[in-house]
C-alpha cells in the first residue's frame, strides 16, 4: 500500500510541476523576452508584479510540502516560506487590481473572488505558524498553494474545452466564464473534499467501531 501511495504522490507532484514548467514558459518568459499583450501595455506595472508574485510562489511551493526539507534543513524551510508568502502576496494584489480593470469582463468577478482567497489562505498560514499552530498552518498552506495553482489551471485551462462536461456552449462569452469557474473553483472544492471531508468520515467511521 505505502508503495502505491508513494507512486501516486510522486505521479502528482510530476503532473504539478509539469504543468507549472509549461505555463512558466508559455504564460511568464513570453511576457519578458518580447511578447506584450494589450492587458499588458495598458497595465505594464500590474501584469509584470502578479507574474513574478505569482512565479515566487509557484516555484517555493513544492519546497513547502517536502518533509525532508523541512526536517534536515528548517532555516531553508522557513526563507523558502518567507519568499512564498511575499510572492502570494504580490500576486493576490495585483490580481485584485487586475480584476477590475480587465479586458475580459467575464473573468473579473473569478480573478477577485480568486485574489481574495489567495490572501486569505496565505495569511491564515502565517498566523497559524506564528501562534505555532502547525496543523492548521499546513492545511491553510495547501488551501494557498491550490489558489496559486488554480491561476496556473485557468491559463492552462482556456484551451481545454468543456464539451465533454457541460456540452457544446455556442456562446463564447459564457463558455469562457464557464472554464473561468470551473478552473478556478473546483480545485478548491477537491482540496477541501480530500484534506477535510474524507477525513472526516473517516475518523466517524473509527469511532463507530
Amino acid at each position: 500500500m505505502k508503495i502505491i501511495e508513494r507512486l501516486l504522490f510522486f505521479l502528482s507532484w510530476s503532473i504539478i510541476i509539469g504543468l507549472s514548467a509549461y505555463f512558466f514558459l508559455e504564460n511568464v518568459v513570453v511576457f519578458f523576452t518580447g511578447y506584450r499583450s494589450d492587458s499588458y501595455i495598458n497595465n505594464p506595472i500590474w501584469v509584470s508584479s502578479h507574474l513574478i508574485g505569482g512565479t515566487l510562489a509557484l516555484l517555493t511551493g513544492p519546497i513547502q510540502f517536502s518533509k525532508w526539507i523541512r526536517n534536515k534543513y528548517l532555516n531553508f524551510h522557513k526563507l523558502t516560506g518567507k519568499i512564498y508568502i511575499l510572492g502570494a502576496f504580490i500576486a493576490g494584489l495585483s490580481a485584485i487590481r487586475l480584476s477590475l480593470i480587465s479586458s475580459c469582463v467575464s473573468c473579473r468577478v473569478s480573478l477577485f473572488i480568486l485574489a481574495v482567497l489567495v490572501l486569505f489562505t496565505t495569511f491564515s498560514a502565517w498566523w497559524s505558524v506564528k501562534n505555532r499552530n502547525i496543523k492548521v498552518h499546513q492545511q491553510f498552506m495547501v488551501r494557498s498553494y491550490i489558489c496559486i495553482l488554480s491561476f496556473v489551471a485557468v491559463r492552462i485551462g482556456g484551451i481545454i474545452p468543456l464539451d465533454f462536461l457541460f456540452g457544446k456552449i455556442e456562446d463564447a462569452t459564457f463558455s469562457r466564464t464557464v472554464n473561468e469557474y470551473f478552473f478556478s473553483f473546483v480545485p478548491i472544492i477537491c482540496g477541501e473534499i480530500f484534506m477535510i471531508w474524507i477525513p472526516t468520515l473517516k475518523n466517524i467511521k473509527r469511532k463507530k467501531s
